[in-house]
């Protein structure tokens, strides 16, 4: 998805700067999210089942989101707060997860 490949392209440009090694970056489309590549999939999978038109594949969307707010997202947060420290735990604090201005 753009959302999904915009963001990790503007994450991975600004990290082949010298003077951002060992930052996390918190500008772009990841001000608005934490795991907003993930939020880019789950809007992707989520047009793939509009598209379908089959009701039974909305369990795909719904699974991924649940799991991207759940246990991948929290072993990804701590993965972060382990070697970004403070500097995650304040960019935690005033991003949304996974939904822009929601969750």
């Amino acid at each position: 998805s753009w959302l999904n490949t915009w963001s990790e392209l503007d994450r991975h440009l600004w990290k082949l700067r010298p003077e951002h090694r060992g930052q996390g970056y918190t500008g772009g489309l990841w001000q608005y999210a934490v795991h907003i590549n993930y939020f880019g999939d789950v809007v992707l999978f989520s047009g793939w089942t509009l598209l379908t038109a089959t009701w039974w594949m909305g369990w795909l969307p719904v699974a991924m989101a649940c799991n991207f707010a759940g246990p991948q997202g929290a072993e990804l947060d701590a993965y972060l707060r382990q070697r970004y420290g403070k500097d995650f735990e304040d960019y935690q604090s005033r991003t949304s997860s996974l939904i822009p201005f929601v969750y």
